[in-house]
């Protein structure tokens, strides 16, 4: 939603300028890429990097590391060629949160060849430390280090993790970012407000707006 919003406000800004309507239209899509692309290559990079200071700590050449998720847009994009990446030998299992309502992390996990698990067991696995590591998306990116706004069921999510000592991490782009002060008109009873202090780090490319939690 809050990239619609965005792309509008922008379309609209641009052609009351006196920009050509073709020429706005293609650069805001071109944009929408551009910026996709950069996020899913910072979520491979990030990644990669969890999974090679987990290696480097495992005293246990069968561990598997579990990386979870109550996403599915981006991280569906981020996982599926971090996966590709992986050799026979790799060491790297995913596993998706069910999301309900909408069971979007069924959808996902058929989606990657993976597993999924109803949403109190993928939690109950991360504080029994099965889980090494949980990737989230967002809806909304809100300023002055006010949070993000995701789906209900996030920032419990993001509290378990917490609790557990197991990282989280939100990927996103500047099409998320909401300038105002305040909730998104119109997201009050389907998503949730999550602190910023419960995400570890929120990947953003280096090219975008910063708001306070990138």
């Amino acid at each position: 939603m809050i990239p619609i919003v965005n792309a509008m406000n922008e379309f609209h800004r641009r052609v009351q300028l006196g920009e050509a309507i073709k020429r706005v239209g293609g650069d805001l899509l071109r944009s929408f890429d551009k910026e996709t692309e950069k996020c899913v290559e910072l979520g491979i990079e990030t990644i990669k990097k969890l999974y090679s200071e987990w290696q480097s700590k495992s005293k246990d050449s069968k561990q598997t590391f579990v990386i979870g998720t109550f996403s599915r847009s981006i991280a569906k994009s981020i996982l599926r060629r971090f996966l590709q990446a992986q050799d026979q030998a790799s060491q790297v299992n995913v596993v998706c949160s069910q999301s309900t309502p909408g069971d979007e992390g069924e959808l996902m996990a058929s989606d990657l060849g993976a597993s999924w698990l109803p949403d109190e067991e993928f939690k109950q696995q991360i504080q029994q430390a099965e889980i090494n590591l949980v990737l989230v998306g967002a809806d909304c990116v809100l300023p002055n280090n006010k949070g993000l706004v995701n789906k209900v069921g996030t920032a419990s999510l993001a509290s378990i993790c917490k609790q557990s000592n197991v990282p989280i991490i939100c990927c996103t782009n500047e099409w998320k970012l909401w300038e105002k002060d305040h909730y998104p008109p119109g997201l009050e009873e389907i998503f949730e407000l999550v602190p910023s202090d419960l995400i570890d780090q929120v990947l953003m490319p280096p090219s975008c707006r910063k708001v306070g939690l990138a």
